[in-house]
């Protein structure tokens, strides 16, 4: 079996966003060591699902942007993670850009993959670099001035 990466929306995605880059997702996460195998699913939901899963799950009150979920494949069943973004975030994170929302949502995904591969920001210096690497897959969906990362929608 290979590794996949499986998008849920429980929203209406962007149009930007139809098909979902769910290779390049794959790509990215082999790239950072995931292994070759397995599944990775990415939750596109709202507000609501997001506050409670940041309540239930880390002690915080309130929506938060994106959320990632890393488990061990072994006891998984072979998946290594969930990826959760809330639609709501990214409309208001995009607003402030501005950008297209299709552009932000992808950034999340993206920035939540990174987590499940072990990157975190916990330090200035781990910030920039992980800002970093993440911008460099945003731009490989939304290249910088091109119609599919503008703010047309």
């Amino acid at each position: 079996m290979t590794l996949r990466t499986k998008f849920h929306p429980s929203v209406d995605p962007p149009p930007e966003l139809k098909p979902f880059p769910a290779s390049v997702l794959t790509e990215l996460l082999r790239s950072e060591g995931i292994a070759d195998r397995g599944e990775v699913h990415c939750v596109l939901t709202n507000d609501a699902e997001v506050t409670d899963l940041n309540r239930r799950f880390r002690g915080k009150s309130g929506p938060t942007d994106v959320l990632a979920f890393p488990y061990d494949p072994e006891v998984a069943g072979g998946t290594h993670g969930d990826v959760y973004v809330s639609l709501d975030r990214a409309r208001v994170q995009a607003a402030a850009r501005p950008q297209s929302v299709g552009r932000e949502v992808w950034r999340l995904f993206v920035h939540g993959a990174l987590h499940l591969a072990g990157w975190d920001h916990d330090t200035d210096e781990a910030e920039r670099a992980m800002q970093a690497r993440q911008e460099e897959w945003v731009e490989r969906v939304f290249p910088s001035g091109t119609l599919r990362g503008s703010t047309d929608e």
